[in-house]
């Protein structure tokens, strides 16, 4: 028996728009299957925020300076490197100031602690100040009064609270009392972690890493340095 070859039917356009009707109506299916299955329908597109890196209006490199009240050191890089860079930079800079450096708490009697600081009883009562400075008012407050403090031995709190009289006696009964000695036990605990006792003060951790040999580059080129850090995290230029 001969075998006669088969002729395949002509595609016409009826034919094209059933298929195309048919794959219309299977896609919906699946759309209508997957809400009632509770599915999140992924579509093949990311959106600008997830795909973006640094895009963020709150992107802030985390800094944390590390320090003591009475420390000269501690003086010139608040005074000349940090405050001036905090002032361009703050809406990308998430700071925080740990004022204890290389003190030392005597808790072995636990409701009669004893500090110790590196430039004596005043620089402890000073730190305790700081910290409380910094409990009691919004950072963007609170900096300014750190920062004048920190122009030297001389400059007084009285002089540099001025600008917030009404949170004066909040912050002293504070420094006086077991709230500042919290405080004080915490700026410890945060210190310890990055290394007991610090080799250096100031010492300065970004993104929560503290890398011992890039110390001189942020105590001697901090706003240098934060650009690069900013823009290598967050793939964005600082003006």
């Amino acid at each position: 028996m001969s075998l006669r070859p088969s002729v395949a039917k002509p595609v016409t356009k009826l034919t094209i728009m059933t298929m195309r009707t048919m794959m219309i109506g299977i896609f919906w299916l699946a759309i209508i299957f997957s809400l009632s299955a509770g599915q999140e329908i992924d579509f093949g597109f990311e959106s600008n925020k997830e795909s973006a890196v640094g895009d963020g209006a709150d992107d802030k490199l985390q800094v944390s300076i590390y320090y003591e009240a009475l420390c000269s050191d501690s003086f010139s890089f608040i005074t000349n490197q940090l405050f001036p860079a905090w002032q361009k930079h703050r809406d990308q800079m998430d700071l925080k100031l740990v004022p204890f450096g290389k003190a030392y708490i005597d808790d072995s009697n636990p409701g009669d602690p004893v500090y110790y600081c590196q430039h004596g009883r005043r620089e402890c009562t000073l730190n305790i100040l700081h910290g409380c400075i910094l409990a009691k008012l919004p950072f963007e407050r609170a900096f300014p009064v750190v920062a004048c403090l920190m122009k030297g031995t001389r400059t007084s709190f009285d002089q540099c609270i001025k600008w917030n009289p009404a949170d004066k006696a909040d912050i002293l009964e504070c420094s006086h009392g077991q709230e500042g000695a919290k405080l004080f036990k915490g700026f410890e605990e945060e210190t310890n972690r990055v290394a007991t006792p610090l080799s250096f003060v100031p010492s300065i951790e970004a993104d929560k890493n503290f890398d011992y040999y890039e110390q001189d580059r942020w105590l001697h080129g901090f706003d240098d340095k934060f650009r690069r850090e900013y823009e290598r995290k967050f793939r964005r230029s600082l003006n």
